[in-house]
């Protein structure tokens, strides 16, 4: 069967699509040289397709081959499965799918290409957004009636909301998972990140944060804080950690779960050295498993999902605006090796794209043990009524409720190394900032290790922050009057549908704004940081590694993060990094299956 090819353009210029083949069950349920029926002694050398990486795209791109007959094996650098979508918050923004319309809710393929072409501008990809349209809504169909996956609508605003034809509920959240189904293998599973648990490691969903923030404030919101938190208790003791998994851990989880369901073969802390090569295909692999060496065959392809290179400080400094200030919290494995190897075989590192990372604020603070603890701020405290970001003068600089990749790139735009996210203390007791949790937690030890800074007054908060007094005392009377009314008159938070969103809706007129007037007060510093890097290797629509001459090299896929970014950095929406990983993920499965 010769491959199908992805074509096509716009709704004004639309072309014939030659349909990727459909998918054939293999019809095994078998586990096959996995992480714990361990063969290290005498491996299998020889497989169809070798993934490299075990995130959400490579995984994806292993279940759809090994589903369509094809004897698949993952190799994981680390000793844990899920790399950074394990650290994720689990939405994938897939436009016009089944779960939006089973809803009710209006979407169509012409309004999400709309609303790409007006965020994309020049930057817009026809060929890959093409397929990203098309595809998306049938990987998410065919996922979730062969897998483990199960997603909900995330009623999330689109992050430019004021671009032709933006909506809400493109993005789809993966529901949660019960860990226990994994058996031995749950051990294997990346844990979450430890800054965004509580009580060390209780996995906190989007609708646990307001019974747990108000457990004391009512009856039903307390009885349910005590119903999970004895329930985590449980769990703690029999399994030693969760099982209860939520956000981007449950979708890694339900990955690693179908992966094995479809017979994929498995094998953790075994890293790729180099591709192999016969003249200009890419034949295999080698890797160091158990100490030794191995040349690994691959018949029909390799696939290139190793997660990007957020942990590899020369990487960083090549793509990141103001690299020594610029954190990650990528897991330290994500050096790049797929870029790596694939530019030494003859493909392409994309290095012209606008943005290189999805960005975020960042956090941290290093533990009297030396571990550096970093906090992503993805939502709840910089959205919240009662709070302002500062620069170094002392002035506003954003809307705080825009996405974190707006928040981060402004900072860039304005050579910012850090800002001061203040709140007064009934701001931080309602809504906690970072590390620093809400009532009932005690703040203490954060205001003594520097994490947290306070302040008799805002005058007193800005001597000890190395701002001008009167400039942020200024500062915070004129936002002060503006919340009052309900208007920002500065920035427009709570006006766009995104901040509205984000915000408290017990607060009215507007659940993005409240003044600070109830001192002490308080502030942390938020450091320009990313969630994961995105410039990857050029690849075409069918997640192909083009070489130099612009042609596609056989036996090379390229997905994830490591293929670069569909939309060259730019973040339309929430999920929108997942979402393109799961989609073209399913397409490089689909069609290394069809290759004869």
């Amino acid at each position: 069967m010769s491959p199908a090819r992805v074509t096509g353009a716009g709704p004004c210029a639309r072309g014939q699509r030659a349909p990727l083949p459909p998918v054939v069950w293999a019809g095994c349920n078998r586990i096959g040289e996995g992480p714990v029926l361990d063969t290290v002694q005498d491996p299998v050398k020889d497989y169809d397709a070798i993934v490299i990486g075990s995130g959400v795209s490579g995984l994806t791109a292993a279940i759809v081959a090994a589903q369509g007959g094809l004897d698949v094996l993952v190799i994981e650098k680390a000793k844990v499965f899920g790399g950074t979508t394990a650290y994720s918050g689990g939405v994938a923004w897939i436009p016009n799918n089944h779960l939006m319309h089973r809803a009710g809710l209006e979407d169509s393929r012409e309004k999400a290409e709309t609303y790409l072409r007006a965020v994309l501008g020049n930057y817009y990809d026809e060929a890959k957004i093409d397929a990203f349209l098309e595809y998306g809504p049938k990987m998410l169909e065919h996922m979730e009636a062969t897998t483990e996956l199960e997603f909900l609508v995330a009623p999330t605003p689109d992050y430019e909301p004021d671009k032709p034809c933006a909506y809400h509920s493109r993005g789809v959240l993966v529901r949660e998972f019960d860990g226990t189904k994994l058996g031995d293998h749950l051990k294997l599973l990346r844990q979450p990140l430890d800054t965004l648990t509580v009580l060390g490691g209780m996995q906190v969903a989007g609708a646990d944060i307001t019974p747990l923030r108000t457990a004391f404030q009512s009856g039903a919101s307390f009885a349910y804080t005590t119903k999970t938190v004895l329930r985590y208790a449980r769990q703690k003791v029999t399994h030693g950690r969760a099982t209860r998994l939520v956000s981007g851990n449950a979708l890694a989880g339900r990955l690693l779960k179908s992966a094995l369901d479809a017979g994929v073969t498995l094998w953790n802390d075994c890293p790729a050295l180099e591709l192999l090569k016969s003249g200009d295909r890419v034949t295999g692999v080698r890797v160091r498993r158990a100490g030794r060496e191995l040349a690994l065959t691959a018949r029909r392809a390799v696939v290139l999902a190793s997660g990007g290179f957020g942990a590899n400080e020369e990487r960083r400094k090549e793509f990141m605006p103001n690299p020594a200030h610029h954190r990650s919290i990528q897991p330290a494995e994500n050096v790049g090796d797929g870029a790596t190897m694939g530019e030494s075989a003859g493909g392409t590192l994309v290095r012209d794209n606008p943005m290189n990372a999805i960005f975020i604020p960042i956090s941290e603070h290093r533990g009297a043990d030396g571990r550096m603890q970093r906090f992503p701020h993805i939502m709840i405290d910089r959205y919240m009524p009662g709070s302002i970001a500062v620069n170094q003068a002392g002035e506003r600089f954003v809307n705080e409720g825009l996405s974190y990749q707006h928040y981060v790139t402004t900072m860039h735009a304005e050579g910012m190394d850090r800002s001061f996210l203040i709140g007064d203390r009934t701001f931080l007791r309602r809504y906690g900032m970072g590390l620093v949790r809400p009532f009932p937690y005690r703040i203490g030890k954060w205001l003594k290790n520097g994490y947290l800074t306070e302040g008799r007054t805002i005058e007193d908060l800005a001597g000890k922050l190395g701002i001008d007094p009167a400039r942020l005392k200024a500062t915070v009377e004129r936002f002060n009057g503006m919340a009052r009314k309900g208007a920002d008159d500065d920035f427009g938070r709570g006006a766009d549908a995104h901040s509205r969103f984000r915000g408290d809706q017990t607060v009215k007129p507007n659940p993005s704004l409240a003044p600070l007037e109830t001192g002490p007060f308080y502030s942390i510093t938020l450091y320009p940081g990313d969630l994961s890097s995105v410039a990857g290797l050029d690849t075409d629509a069918r997640a192909r590694v083009l070489g130099q001459d612009g042609r596609p090299m056989q036996g090379l896929y390229a997905v994830g993060l490591d293929m670069n970014s569909m939309t060259k950095g730019m973040y339309p929406a929430g999920g929108s990094s997942l979402g393109p990983g799961l989609t073209f993920g399913y397409i490089a499965g689909l069609d290394i299956a069809a290759l004869p």
